[in-house]
């Protein structure tokens, strides 16, 4: 229910409670009208979110609050991928510059289909919404993790270079350092490679989505399954 219909309904039972404590002090009933009374109350105090949804109110408040959380998550995600944008850019790492404009592109778009195409709308596809909105976040994340390896492999790389040659050779860490190096570096591609998976999937679906003529047919895009199944692996690497 709607924050109003919740403030409508506690009020009413207020009343009812009142109402029925004055009936009982005033009239002093007996077992039965005392009971029908009661009864009386609870209707009245439940026939308010019964006519609240009867009458569509409930289905326009779930979708002033899909469309609140919508722009909510829009921006945020805007705003964290021109932050890391940014960070990517001054650790000269073009692949992942070129990903957050891709990645831009498909969430503006995303965007733009969820305003005019399901919001207010009497059936919403759930699923893919829920689906690709977390594949998204999933490759914000996967780039932001980017910009926190780079910076640990310049870590690695400056205090290699402070390690003199004759150190090295008496405690290993020369060969420690490369193979850190190396594993922070297989991590930064692993990254982007996974977003690129991630990237043909909302492609591929939202091309489908786009073509589909029925809110009924959704559940049978091709796609979904493997976008969904994302953003199960999605969810369950964010913990």
């Amino acid at each position: 229910m709607g924050s109003s219909v919740k403030n409508y309904t506690s009020a009413a039972a207020g009343l009812s409670l009142l109402l029925f404590l004055l009936f009982f002090y005033w009239f002093k009933p007996g077992i039965g009208l005392l009971a029908g009374y009661l009864l009386l109350c609870l209707i009245a105090v439940l026939s308010i979110p019964i006519l609240y949804r009867l009458a569509g109110f409930s289905r326009q408040d779930e979708s002033r609050w899909l469309e609140e959380r919508e722009e909510r998550d829009y921006r945020e995600l805007l705003t964290k991928l021109e932050t890391t944008r940014n960070q990517l850019a001054k650790l000269e790492i073009n692949e992942g510059v070129q990903q957050t404009e891709r990645l831009t592109d498909l969430i503006d778009d995303y965007h733009t289909v969820v305003e005019t195409r399901f919001l207010g709308k009497k059936h919403m596809p759930l699923e893919y919404l829920g689906a690709a909105r977390q594949v998204q976040k999933q490759a914000v994340q996967n780039l932001s993790d980017v910009v926190t390896v780079a910076h640990s492999m310049q870590a690695i790389d400056s205090n290699r270079s402070r390690t003199t040659s004759f150190e090295s050779q008496l405690t290993g860490r020369s060969d420690k350092h490369d193979t850190l190096y190396s594993e922070q570096a297989g991590r930064v591609r692993k990254l982007l490679d996974e977003n690129n998976q991630l990237f043909d999937a909302l492609t591929e679906t939202a091309v489908e989505v786009a073509n589909i003529d029925s809110f009924s047919r959704y559940e049978r895009i091709d796609t979904l399954s493997r976008l969904v199944s994302l953003s199960q692996i999605a969810s369950n690497s964010g913990k």
